[in-house]
């Protein structure tokens, strides 16, 4: 759960330094299309923050930027994508990923799930 307005202030106060070592350029792309983009880019920290959580390593096993919430171009529904350490780490543990965000009173709310099919 990350609040959007401490996202805000971050932005406001490192600006670009902020965007580039946090989020994916996809990320920050898609974010800057709303207005503000801040509830968006809150969304994506809220779930590199539960993907963390989910493998058991926290935030301190991978880069940020190396978790991207993306979405379904035709349906818009979040998906992960991983890259590098963070990819590692999630096939050592699973094979599948399943992302739910939400929005509610200033507040973004990722939960996310791995699985491993056998």
């Amino acid at each position: 759960m990350v609040e959007e307005g401490r996202i805000r202030k971050l932005r406001e106060l490192y600006g670009e330094r902020f965007l580039g070592r946090i989020f994916t350029e996809e990320e920050v792309a898609y974010a800057l299309k709303k207005n503000p983009p801040d509830s968006s880019l809150a969304a994506a920290f809220a779930v590199k923050e539960a993907f963390g959580k989910a493998l058991g390593t926290g935030i301190s096993g991978f880069r940020f930027k190396e978790v991207s919430l993306v979405r379904d171009p035709v349906s818009g529904r979040p998906e992960v994508r991983l890259y590098g350490r963070a990819e590692a780490l999630f096939r050592k543990k699973a094979n599948r990923i399943w992302v739910s965000v939400t929005h509610e009173a200033g507040l973004a709310v990722a939960v996310v799930v791995l699985e491993r099919e056998v």
